[in-house]
C-alpha cells in the first residue's frame, strides 16, 4: 500500500522529546505514528499462556473474566493467578491512557 503524508499538530515539548528519543533509538518519528495507527486501527495481542499474536477482530471475549480468548489454546484472564490479572489490567490500563479509547 503506498505511503500517504499526514499532518498532526501536536504539543511542541511533546514533539521534541520524542524526536530526541526515536533519533536515540534509530527509528523515525513517521514509523511510530505508523506503528500507533496501525495498533489503533486493528489491536493486536498476544496470549497470556501460549504467547500467540492475534488481531483482537479474531477473538471472543470471555464472558467471565471480559478478556480477550486466545483462539489458538483459548487462554484468557481465567487463566492467571491473581498477580497476573492485576498486572494485565493496569498494562490494558496504560494502553487505555495512550490510545485514549477501552478498545484496546
Amino acid at each position: 500500500m503506498p505511503k500517504r503524508k499526514l499532518t498532526l499538530t501536536i504539543e511542541g515539548e511533546t514533539v521534541e522529546k520524542a524526536k530526541e528519543k526515536a533519533k536515540a533509538s534509530g527509528i523515525s518519528l513517521s514509523k511510530i505514528v505508523e506503528n500507533v495507527l496501525s495498533y489503533y486501527a486493528d489491536p493486536a495481542v498476544y496470549c497470556f499462556k501460549c504467547g500467540h499474536k492475534f488481531h483482537v477482530s479474531e477473538s471472543n471475549i470471555c464472558p467471565r473474566c471480559g478478556w480477550y480468548k486466545c483462539p489458538k489454546c483459548g487462554a484468557c484472564a481465567c487463566q492467571l493467578g491473581e498477580e497476573g490479572v492485576r498486572v494485565a489490567f493496569y498494562m490494558r490500563k496504560t494502553l487505555m491512557d495512550i490510545y485514549s479509547s477501552t478498545d484496546v
